[in-house]
Protein backbone atom coordinates (compact mmCIF):
# COMPACT_ATOMS: atom_id res chain seq x y z
CA UNK A 1 0.00 0.00 0.00
CA UNK A 2 2.61 2.62 0.64
CA UNK A 3 4.03 2.10 -3.04
CA UNK A 4 1.05 3.07 -4.50
CA UNK A 5 0.65 6.07 -2.03
CA UNK A 6 4.00 6.60 -2.98
CA UNK A 7 3.73 6.04 -7.26
CA UNK A 8 0.78 8.59 -6.48
CA UNK A 9 2.15 11.65 -4.79
CA UNK A 10 5.08 10.93 -7.26
CA UNK A 11 2.85 11.11 -10.22
CA UNK A 12 1.00 13.89 -8.87
CA UNK A 13 4.25 16.32 -8.16
CA UNK A 14 4.85 15.26 -12.18
CA UNK A 15 1.90 16.49 -13.09
CA UNK A 16 2.22 20.15 -11.09
CA UNK A 17 5.48 20.44 -12.12
CA UNK A 18 4.77 19.66 -16.00
CA UNK A 19 1.69 22.44 -15.29
CA UNK A 20 3.77 24.88 -13.84
CA UNK A 21 6.01 23.91 -16.88
CA UNK A 22 3.41 24.80 -19.56
CA UNK A 23 2.16 28.07 -17.57
CA UNK A 24 5.84 29.78 -17.95
CA UNK A 25 6.18 28.73 -21.30
CA UNK A 26 3.16 29.90 -22.67
CA UNK A 27 3.60 33.28 -20.78
CA UNK A 28 6.83 33.79 -22.45
CA UNK A 29 5.46 33.01 -25.79
CA UNK A 30 2.71 35.63 -25.36
CA UNK A 31 5.36 37.79 -24.46
CA UNK A 32 7.12 37.50 -27.74
CA UNK A 33 3.90 37.90 -29.57
CA UNK A 34 2.95 41.00 -28.01
CA UNK A 35 6.64 42.33 -28.73
CA UNK A 36 6.00 41.54 -32.62
CA UNK A 37 2.42 43.01 -32.04
CA UNK A 38 3.94 46.06 -31.16
CA UNK A 39 6.60 46.31 -34.17
CA UNK A 40 3.77 45.87 -36.14
CA UNK A 41 1.94 48.79 -35.20
CA UNK A 42 4.98 50.51 -35.52
CA UNK A 43 5.35 49.70 -38.97
CA UNK A 44 1.63 50.57 -39.92
CA UNK A 45 2.21 53.59 -37.55
CA UNK A 46 4.99 54.97 -40.16
CA UNK A 47 3.38 53.73 -43.29
CA UNK A 48 0.03 55.69 -42.50
CA UNK A 49 2.09 58.53 -41.85
CA UNK A 50 4.39 58.40 -44.89
CA UNK A 51 1.21 57.47 -47.08
CA UNK A 52 -0.58 61.13 -45.59
CA UNK A 53 2.77 62.74 -46.38
CA UNK A 54 2.52 61.47 -49.99
CA UNK A 55 -1.68 62.65 -49.71
CA UNK A 56 -0.53 66.05 -49.04
CA UNK A 57 2.01 66.01 -51.77
CA UNK A 58 0.15 65.03 -54.46
CA UNK A 59 -2.96 66.89 -53.23
CA UNK A 60 -0.45 70.20 -53.74
CA UNK A 61 0.60 68.64 -57.04
CA UNK A 62 -3.15 68.56 -58.80
CA UNK A 63 -3.91 71.59 -57.00
CA UNK A 64 -1.40 73.58 -58.68
CA UNK A 65 -2.00 71.78 -61.97
CA UNK A 66 -5.44 72.85 -62.08
CA UNK A 67 -4.48 76.81 -61.69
Amino acid sequence: MTDTVLIALISSGGSVLVGITALVLSYRLFGSLERRIELIEQDLKQFFRTLADQDKRLSILEHKKGE
